[in-house]
């Protein structure tokens, strides 16, 4: 007599939306969005007190983002549950962009300074 052989399907890995990829979610908040609003919101023309707020609060909400999506990956992690290197190398890539981030923000506060007081200057100059 043969014994009973059960065909049990092989558990299938249903594929995760593309929304909650985390490698998507990285590129997208820490360099496509950032750069798009640098791109769109940059000074073309004459520097103007305008525009060099324009520029200002584009690199601000640009490392907004990018830390926002750091965050955003890490939570898809963590839910994920996925292994603890994952969830250590994302914790240590939030780290970064955050540090890379304040860094950012205070250089565009330096930058908009400087160029309120050229503007200043200049506006003296005529």
């Amino acid at each position: 007599m043969d014994a009973a052989v059960i065909d049990a399907p092989a558990p299938s890995r249903t594929a995760e939306p593309w929304y909650l990829r985390r490698r998507l979610i990285l590129l997208a908040s820490v360099v496509v969005v950032p750069v798009a609003l640098a791109a769109a919101l940059n000074g073309y023309g004459p520097l103007t007190e305008e525009s060099a707020l324009r520029m200002a609060f584009a690199t601000v909400a640009g490392m907004t983002v990018a830390v926002l999506g750091a965050v955003a990956a890490l939570v898809v992690t963590l839910t994920r549950r996925r292994s603890i290197p994952g969830v250590v190398f994302f914790v240590l890539v939030l780290v970064f962009v955050t540090t890379w981030a304040v860094a950012a923000v205070s250089g565009a506060g330096d930058l908009l300074l400087e160029r309120l007081a050229l503007i200043d200057d200049l506006a003296g100059l005529g």
